[in-house]
């Protein structure tokens, strides 16, 4: 059985390797595009989100992190964009929809590992690396995952409405369709966790060593 499971994904991801490059280029590019971005931010802008940032970091002073309203947000975040993916997918206004999505999440990262970096140094760094990096490791080949089965699936049917093509097995498409969503959603879960339960270890680790 995982033979077989093995062998439906490589030939899913093989059918599929230009879109997977493409969605994969859209992400680096919203990364490198949040990066620059911190450099127009005027100061005001800038102070505001240090001083979110500095509570934050005095939250995790006191370790005071509630795991499970980590764990929920994080769920909702994520998932919301899956949701998003997985229904556009279907109703074919994917094609559009999903890069700009894709494009918005390499975006955040960006900006977020950039402003730490650019402000705070190699403190910025470490906590990019312990408070961000792990669960992304998970988070980020999950969602591009996704977000490359609903361009195919949108693509997919865009072609067989342009050849007039019926679709007799449209339902078993849509099923294995949500398959495979799923299957790169638990992997996004299992970054979902490491964020909630395993990063902030990492940041507490953190926190006293620079003390």
């Amino acid at each position: 059985m995982p033979n077989k499971v093995k062998r439906w994904l490589f030939k899913q991801f093989q059918d599929n390797f230009i879109i997977y490059f493409i969605i994969t280029i859209i992400f680096a590019i919203g990364i490198i595009i949040g990066a620059i971005t911190i450099k127009v931010l005027n100061s005001e802008q800038k102070k505001g989100i240090i001083t979110f940032l500095n509570s934050f970091f005095k939250t995790m002073d006191g370790n005071s992190f509630e795991n499970l309203s980590i764990f929920k947000q994080s769920i909702i975040d994520n998932f919301k964009t899956i949701g998003l993916i997985w229904l556009t997918g279907i109703i074919v206004i994917g094609l559009p929809i999903i890069p700009v999505t894709i494009l918005f999440r390499g975006f955040a990262l960006g900006f977020t590992v950039g402003f730490l970096v650019n402000e705070y140094g190699v403190q910025g760094f470490m906590f990019s690396i312990l408070g961000i990096m792990p669960q992304n490791l998970f988070i980020i080949p999950g969602i591009i995952s996704v977000s490359s089965i609903g361009m195919a699936f949108s693509i997919n049917s865009i072609k067989n409405r342009k050849l007039r093509i019926r679709n007799n097995n449209l339902r078993l498409n849509i099923v294995n369709y949500s398959i495979l969503i799923l299957f790169f959603s638990a992997i996004i879960l299992i970054g979902c966790l490491i964020e909630a339960y395993i990063a902030p270890i990492f940041l507490r680790l953190l926190s006293e060593h620079l003390k």
